[in-house]
């Protein structure tokens, strides 16, 4: 995938994911999280998603929720972004999180 194509779907997965979370994604109510940024793989098939909250504990249950609905939200990034492909998202907690 070119550099400049790559950059621009990856601001396009970063806002969807955010608003596809957002609004369609059932997180327990005391947990406030972020999508820190994207990462995509060569061919752009895998897209790894950084997620931080305001505790590393609110991360870590965002993620295990975010994991189990990623079918889910690949399904609806289908709907919103035009690619051939689209990215199977893996959510990862950010390492700026872990320390």
């Amino acid at each position: 995938m070119k550099g400049i194509r790559r950059e621009r779907l990856k601001s396009t997965l970063l806002r969807e994911i955010s608003e596809i979370i957002r609004r369609e994604i059932d997180l327990p109510e005391d947990v406030f999280i972020t999508v820190q940024r994207v990462e995509l793989s060569k061919d752009g098939s895998k897209a790894t998603v950084f997620i931080s909250g305001l505790k590393k504990e609110d991360a870590i249950r965002a993620v295990e929720v975010l994991n189990r609905a990623s079918r889910y939200i690949r399904h609806l990034l289908g709907k919103r972004i035009k690619v051939r492909t689209v990215p199977k998202p893996e959510f990862i907690v950010a390492p700026e999180v872990m320390l």
